[in-house]
Parts: structure tokens; C-alpha cells; sequence
């Protein structure tokens, strides 16, 4: 029976992701998409310890949660009703999106997130692709 090593890796604070989300921002401007940022951020977070690891995930809500960056957020609509809830960028709350009818009443169009603007009509947005600016 052999056995195969297990990968080691470490996990970095959330201090050590932010100051590397600062630092590839600053050194590149505007970063196309999730995974590029991602890979990015582990580069510079590989120059102080070569067995961190971070998913794509953890680096765009911290980029998010901190202000580190402004974000458009690229969708595809799906056939399936959207449902109020927690958003799927930053996982904030969403609030709904209500315009009053010509009788007086209202009439939910959609959800916002108030942390991250993500927004989705009365059919669900799945979002595709996140561009990242820096902060001016």
C-alpha cells in the first residue's frame, strides 16, 4: 500500500489577502476578471510564504467588504424567478426593487444589494464576470 504525500498549504489572514489585493491593484490597474486577480493576489502572496492558497471567492468578497476596489459585475439571465435573499457577489442582503402601479400599489421588480450594487429582475441573474478597478 503506498501513500501518496497530502498537499500542504497554509491559509493567509485576511490582513495578508488585503494588503496583496492592494498591491497587484496598484501595480495593475484595472484586472479583467476573478481568476486573474486570484492568481495575481497568490503571486504576491507566494513572495512571503509559497504554500498559502486562497480561493477566487475569499479574494473578491474581501475586495468587496474592504472598499479595495470597484467591481462590474457581468450577468446571464436564467429561466429560473429570482427570490429575495443574500446576494451571490459579497453575500450581503438584497432589497427589493418596488415601483408603484397606476392604482396605487406597488409591484416588486427585482432585488439590489446594498453592498455591492449586484442587482436581478424578476428572472434570476447568474453573474459571469467580475472586473476589478482600483479605488481612485
Amino acid at each position: 500500500m503506498s501513500m501518496t504525500p497530502a498537499m500542504a498549504y497554509r491559509i493567509p489572514s485576511d490582513t495578508e489577502i488585503i494588503q496583496a489585493i492592494r498591491d497587484v491593484l496598484d501595480r495593475y490597474g484595472a484586472i479583467s476578471s476573478q481568476r486573474k486577480l486570484t492568481k495575481l493576489v497568490l503571486r504576491s502572496l507566494h513572495r512571503h510564504d509559497s504554500e498559502y492558497t486562497v480561493s477566487e471567492e475569499r479574494v473578491r468578497r474581501l475586495a468587496i467588504a474592504n472598499d479595495l476596489a470597484t467591481i462590474e459585475i457581468r450577468c446571464r439571465e436564467t429561466k429560473d424567478k429570482t427570490s429575495a435573499g443574500s446576494c451571490p457577489v459579497c453575500g450581503g442582503k438584497t432589497a427589493r426593487i418596488k415601483n408603484l402601479t397606476v392604482y396605487g400599489g406597488s409591484v416588486t421588480m427585482g432585488y439590489r444589494c446594498r453592498t455591492c450594487g449586484y442587482w436581478t429582475g424578476l428572472r434570476n441573474r447568474v453573474p459571469t464576470l467580475y472586473v476589478f478597478s482600483p479605488k481612485s
